[in-house]
């Protein structure tokens, strides 16, 4: 009878254990394990804004590129004669003669301009080659040549005009 005691309070004690012990263990196993994988899926959720925002960051930079150079590309009227420098740097670095120029009044986003210049066919088309390639925009009106036979000396004269940002200051 005694061995038979021993076994009822060796199973008394375990299932006391069981229900008492391991089992809230088990539950609480159950529950840490389920915020470790919402922890989980929340730092991939970081990760992913991270690199969204590393992305973002990127793509900013790259409009911002652009912007610079659209702002370069079109100055404030103030800036204008720099870009008649522009020109008579170009005209010389090609090897044409400018014979005038002149500057009109500015509209809402664009500054009328007038030049005429001179030169063999070579550094005429050196000269219009680098005024199209510059990163000033100008758009090119109206244009007048008249070529000399004799002496092979082309003269251009060009209605531009010359974009930009319309009086922002």
């Amino acid at each position: 009878m005694h061995r038979t005691n021993r076994g009822f309070i060796l199973l008394f004690v375990a299932v006391f254990g069981w229900i008492f012990i391991v089992r809230p263990q088990i539950n609480l196993f159950g529950q840490r394990s389920l915020e470790s994988k919402a922890k989980e899926v929340e730092a991939l959720s970081y990760e992913q804004r991270v690199e969204d925002i590393g992305s973002i960051r990127e793509k900013g930079d790259t409009f911002q590129r652009i912007l610079t150079a659209q702002f370069l590309a079109m100055p404030q009227s103030s800036q204008i004669p720099e870009v008649l420098v522009m020109i008579e740097s170009l005209a010389a670095s090609s090897g044409v003669a400018l014979g005038s120029a002149a500057i009109g009044s500015p509209s809402e986003n664009e500054v009328p301009a007038s030049i005429s210049f001179s030169g063999n066919l070579s550094s005429v088309t050196s000269f219009l080659n680098a005024l199209n390639a510059n990163i000033r925009t100008v758009i090119v009106k109206d244009q007048t040549l008249t070529a000399d036979p004799a002496s092979g000396v082309l003269t251009v004269t060009m209605q531009l005009g010359l974009v930009y940002q319309g009086g922002v200051e």
